[in-house]
């Protein structure tokens, strides 16, 4: 028994040895097979690294050229014809611009814009694009005067959107034009360059006069002034909340701003008939008028009394 169990175990022995000796050949084709695939692996990762590495440095030194380099003074945009060589050298040199630019500067248009909203001569950016090789077109909202608030008889110079903006980079009036004051005694708050009035009356003056101004009626009837003084008063003692004075001394008595909500008061659009119609009988200048009530149904006028 023990001769045959020793028999039978030489037996699986050489039976083992055979199929390893057999197989040695196809181990030995995976393993020249295997080396061959990771060498052409490697290196086909060393050529991607290569390629990818040398791709940004053709890239780099490309782009690091002065073709590239775009200055502030190289921007395009617009020059409105008001425009003072003041601002159009304000508008170049803005504050918080670089002297130059890459022209494929990461985020490059959004540090522009930026730069620009914080300007009190911007009103509005509504696009940066790059133009190549060095050139960055712009389309901006620039802020113009509308009005001077006079107020304890200071001036200050604002667009119309009741913004204060710095008078050394306008001339205002501009060329051909007389100069219209938003009136206000009362003690308000003076906003920096760039903010808004936070006071009721100066905005009401300020969006009636867009409202003449978008009617033709500023140039039309010569208006001087808007005095705003008694905006949001009680009114005690009859004084009218808004009052036009023309560049011939007519008075304009305009009474409560449109945003008061007075169940009585007449329209902009029906005080504007109003006027026109008077300034149809006695003249566009109202030269002959010491004033025109324009809060009734049928408007009230007065002519310059002549002794």
């Amino acid at each position: 028994m023990k001769k045959f169990l020793r028999n039978q175990y030489y037996k699986s022995v050489d039976k083992i040895m055979t199929n390893i000796t057999a197989l040695k050949p196809y181990l030995e084709n995976i393993r020249k097979a295997s080396i061959s695939i990771l060498l052409k692996l490697a290196i086909a990762v060393v050529i991607a690294s290569s390629v990818v590495w040398l791709g940004k440095f053709t890239w780099k030194y490309l782009t690091d050229q002065n073709m590239f380099l775009v200055s502030p003074v190289t921007f395009s945009f617009e020059t409105p014809d008001w425009a003072t060589d003041k601002f159009i050298n304000e508008i170049n040199n803005i504050h918080g611009l670089k002297r130059k630019y890459n022209i494929f500067e990461e985020d490059l248009t959004k540090k522009i814009v930026a730069a620009y909203e914080k300007s009190p001569l911007i009103s509005k950016v509504y696009y940066v694009e790059r133009e190549l090789p060095n050139r960055l077109n712009m389309k901006l909202e620039l802020r113009r005067p509308a009005a001077i608030v006079m107020r304890k008889r200071e001036k200050y110079l604002v667009d119309k959107d009741c913004v204060r903006i710095p008078e050394k980079f306008y001339k205002y009036p501009e060329e051909g034009g007389d100069p219209i004051y938003i009136v206000c005694r009362r003690s308000t708050k003076i906003p920096e360059y760039g903010e808004r009035w936070n006071d009721v009356s100066i905005g009401e003056g300020i969006s009636l006069l867009n409202y003449l101004k978008h009617n033709k009626i500023d140039k039309l009837l010569k208006i001087a002034s808007i005095d705003v003084s008694n905006v949001g008063g009680r009114n005690k003692d009859g004084k009218i909340d808004v009052e036009l004075w023309t560049k011939n001394g007519a008075k304009i008595r305009w009474g409560y701003p449109a945003s008061s909500g007075q169940v009585n008061e007449p329209s902009n659009y029906e005080k504007l008939q109003n006027l026109l119609s008077v300034a149809m009988e006695e003249g566009a200048d109202l030269s002959n008028m010491e004033y025109v009530d324009v809060r009734w149904k049928a408007p009230l006028a007065k002519r310059i009394s002549v002794r």
